[in-house]
């Protein structure tokens, strides 16, 4: 599946910035209308190709969740292509886990959250009766990692079977952990990182940004600030959905395009200037094939990851196709971020592809991908067999 960008014209985005709050138990969050203000800016930027000004609302510091739910209901109705909610504030869990969005009113007490906060439950049927094709979930507060269980219906507290498929959940911190405001910043944390993001781009991506590209790398850079980790939930390809251009993107050029000639013949079959010789050889591609499937039946045996869209390109194109795809992706697939949250990029594809055995299958350029790939992610080619 190709990214592309937002439909200007038929996408919507609610941005809910909360910064003040009324009870004592919940502190001010300055922080939060920079957030709602620069994401919106960088969203509707033209030169980043995202949504059109007029589809983007900003609401700051409501006062009442019937203010969100209003707020809500005006936009989710007129996105028919793509829908983006977003909310930085106080996140506060009842006595039974479940989790409230604070706005000013709202009391903290786990007994009291229910009649003063705003619910998970109000934005999971708001984004599942949207008539969007794409739906974004951003939530920067804390426990917000409980959205991602009501997303998914784990939650014992979110009850029905709601449909919500082209929804892509992305929290700034577990179901257990609080966000990070750092006092005297402009931003939070974890908005600030998504806003770098969206406007230096990400180098050795594609032209877009996609939501696929855009979570590890969150990921990396809070991880890597002692920050907490980022949580997501992915339904239905939506990590293909691209929230703008990537300003880092450069084409690549015409002679890197090409496969490099080998003019030297008697090289090793695993030298650094081998081109795809092995194609024709049926018995390498079919134990290529096999090694796919094995991919797919170890990623969900050992690492409890169902790559149902893998095993059904595999199944469709072959496994020889279907790694030349992914390899030349501009960017990684929803697969390879999976599994290196799970620590066993081992089963990726591109460590396959490097194995002695295959690397002759593939052109010089798609292996340096698939290395270059790996060893950005701290993984070494070398770690392969």
């Amino acid at each position: 599946m190709n990214a592309r960008l937002p439909e200007r014209q038929a996408s919507r985005a609610l941005l809910i910035g909360s910064s003040r709050f009324s009870h004592e138990g919940l502190h001010d969050l300055p922080a939060t209308v920079n957030n709602v203000q620069a994401l919106a800016d960088a969203l509707t930027d033209p030169a980043m190709g995202g949504l059109d000004p007029s589809g983007c609302r900003v609401l700051t510091d409501p006062a009442t969740p019937k203010q969100v739910g209003d707020a809500i209901d005006a936009v989710v109705n007129e996105a028919l292509d793509t829908l983006v909610l977003y909310y930085a504030g106080h996140g506060v869990l009842s006595r039974h886990g479940e989790l409230f969005l604070a706005v000013e009113i709202t009391d903290p007490d786990p007994y009291r959250v229910h009649y003063s906060g705003v619910p998970m439950t109000w934005l999971r049927s708001a984004l599942a009766e949207s008539p969007a094709d794409n739906r974004i979930l951003i939530l920067d507060c804390c426990f917000s990692g409980h959205a991602v269980e009501a997303m998914s219906g784990t939650a014992s507290a979110v009850g029905g079977k709601l449909d919500i498929r082209g929804t892509y959940t992305l929290a700034s911190a577990p179901a257990h952990e609080t966000a990070v405001a750092p006092v005297g910043a402009r931003f939070t944390a974890f908005t600030g990182e998504l806003v770098k993001t969206l406007r230096e781009g990400i180098p050795g991506c594609g032209p877009l940004l996609t939501l696929g590209d855009i979570y590890p790398a969150l990921t990396r850079a809070l991880v890597a600030s002692a920050l907490p980790r980022p949580q997501r939930l992915n339904t239905d390809l939506g990590d293909h959905v691209a929230m703008t251009r990537n300003p880092a993107y450069r084409p690549p050029s015409r002679s890197a395009s090409k496969p490099r000639v080998v003019s030297q013949p008697h090289r090793s079959p695993t030298g650094p200037h081998r081109r795809a010789s092995d194609e024709q050889d049926p018995k390498v591609a079919a134990e290529f094939h096999s090694a796919m499937l094995d991919v797919y039946r170890k990623a969900k045996k050992e690492a409890g990851y169902n790559a149902a869209y893998f095993l059904q390109m595999v199944q469709e194109v072959g496994g020889l196709e279907a790694a030349r795809r992914l390899i030349r992706a501009g960017s990684v697939s929803s697969g390879f971020t999976a599994l290196w949250e799970k620590g066993r990029l081992d089963l990726s594809v591109e460590a396959v592809v490097l194995q002695d055995r295959f690397a002759g299958l593939f052109t010089d350029e798609e292996l340096d991908i698939a290395r270059d790939r790996l060893a950005e992610y701290g993984y070494s080619s070398a770690q392969t067999s």
